[in-house]
């Protein structure tokens, strides 16, 4: 019986099974592995596909890893988590899935094999923005599919003026906190409207294939030793991995109501607005594992981390003086400082100094996309991480810029799609019009699976106490797919970008 193993790193090769001096793939640390029999004291062979390989037995490890890959949505951000656990523990937890259909090519190629029903343990909707939400609509209404959570930040968005609820006295009081809440709140249609976030919400709450709909904040998860967890990843549950909830911050609002503040478009600014509210009330979250630490930033905004950074570190007061500033950064270090942070709002300039030097990671990851107009990411903005990054040389990582081209153009495929656009256009009988353009969704669907499965996808591969973050080359072969970089802890015990060599 095969028996189950994960390849060493950064990385490491299968041999062609007849010639071991022959290396036919190049794996990345982490990488799933069906042992075989022994060749020899020092030789595997490895089941891959439907072939036979063979591995140096150094070059496999018993040891499952914490793995997140930060997908190229486009326009947004979609991040699949993966935590070391295996078997009845093991989860999957996807944070945020992007715009359109990436997510869903991404995962429709990486579970391939699951023929049959998957059930993921969380969909973490960060803020009701579309390039964070809508791609999950597609995910939603896959009936093969099913989640035990859906998190969302509280702001659910309807119809009419008051786009996120009623503000009263400069708060928003009308949070939906549970399912059933959710569910009064969506249940008359008029409220739901034509509008695509309600639409998702609402797939979510009438299926069964969902288990808890519910807001996460740092007033609603998992409280222990004064914080806030995901439920199910407080220290008591695993003292090796845990995930803290960081915002949104709920509030005690004039009217004795419980509520999120609002954010106006400026610091000097008093109107609310709604962008940089339900933005600047990301769901943020700070894993660690072992040591290791990564923040999602959700799409903090200027007035959002001003207010978080008082938050956690000055009583919730402005600082007066340069030393108080300096004090305060200190102090919200304690709960923001991390190794990887995915940076906020997809490289936007739209952040503050004090948030950086609190966060102050040695890599970050900025999700953004081709083809908009926001210019993301912005130039300043990636200088300015340089500047705030930790270590003589901290990694800039973004989606965009490291997007690969397709492994592998399957021209006879591009042929049949030819062949049936002309055929659909000549065809009079319904049923074999709907045939042929059924082949043709299926044609698409093989030729988007290969190009998302293999492009702009930044890996994270940690055991907690070191870390390899990786993605694939633009002009990659089997045994030279991945550039890699590697993060080990200095002298201090402080993670640090390591020297490339070889590259």
């Amino acid at each position: 019986m095969a028996m189950i193993r994960y390849a060493k790193g950064p990385v490491v090769y299968l041999y062609d099974a007849k010639n071991l001096k022959t290396k036919k793939k190049e794996l990345l640390w982490g990488d799933w592995l069906r042992i075989g029999a022994d060749i020899n004291s020092q030789w595997s062979e490895v089941m891959w596909g439907q072939e036979t390989f063979a591995m140096k037995k150094k070059d496999y490890q018993e040891e499952r890893l914490l793995e997140m890959i930060f997908l190229d949505v486009g326009q947004g951000d979609g991040c699949i988590l993966t935590i070391p656990q295996v078997g009845a523990r093991e989860k999957i937890l996807i944070i945020d899935a992007g715009l359109g259909d990436n997510m869903k090519g991404y995962l429709d190629y990486r579970f391939r094999d699951f023929k049959k029903k998957f059930n993921f343990h969380a969909a973490i909707i960060t803020h009701p923005d579309s390039d964070h939400y809508q791609g999950f609509q597609q995910i939603f209404d896959n009936p093969q599919i099913s989640f035990e959570h859906v998190y969302h930040n509280g702001l659910l968005e309807r119809t009419g003026d008051d786009l996120l609820g009623p503000e009263e006295q400069g708060f928003l009081t009308d949070i939906r906190v549970t399912k059933t809440a959710a569910r009064n709140l969506y249940a008359p249609s008029a409220v739901r409207g034509g509008k695509r976030y309600p639409k998702l919400i609402w797939t979510a709450l009438t299926s069964d294939r969902f288990g808890d709909i519910s807001m996460l904040s740092t007033d609603h998860g998992q409280k222990e030793d004064g914080r806030t967890w995901m439920p199910g990843f407080a220290p008591s549950n695993n003292t090796e991995f845990t995930i803290e909830v960081l915002g949104p911050v709920v509030e005690k609002a004039p009217n004795g109501k419980k509520g999120l503040r609002t954010f106006a478009s400026s610091m000097t600014a008093k109107a609310m607005n709604v962008g940089k509210t339900k933005n600047g009330h990301s769901v943020l979250l700070r894993l660690e594992y072992r040591g290791f630490s990564v923040l999602f930033g959700g799409d903090l905004n200027t007035p959002a981390e001003h207010f978080l950074m008082r938050h956690y570190g000055n009583g919730g007061e402005a600082p007066t003086t340069i030393a108080d500033t300096n004090a305060m950064i200190e102090r919200a270090s304690a709960h923001f400082a991390v190794d990887l942070m995915k940076s906020c709002h997809h490289g936007a300039s739209d952040v503050t100094d004090e948030f950086l030097e609190a966060t102050r990671p040695a890599a970050f990851v900025v999700s953004s996309g081709d083809e908009e107009s926001y210019v993301h990411p912005r130039p300043d903005l990636l200088g300015l991480l340089g500047k705030k990054g930790r270590g003589h040389r901290p990694l800039v990582l973004c989606t965009e810029l490291l997007r690969s081209t397709r492994e592998k153009e399957d021209f006879s495929l591009r042929g049949k799609l030819n062949k049936l656009v002309v055929s659909i256009g000549l065809e009079t009988d319904p049923k074999k019009k709907k045939d042929l353009e059924q082949a043709r969704e299926d044609i698409l669907d093989e030729l988007f699976k290969r190009n998302v499965g293999v492009y702009g996808a930044i890996n994270l591969r940690t055991d907690g106490r070191r870390a390899v973050v990786a993605f694939r080359r633009e002009q990659s072969k089997g045994t030279n797919r991945w550039f890699t970089y590697e993060l080990e802890k200095d002298s201090q015990g402080i993670f640090q970008v390591q020297e490339t060599t070889g590259h």
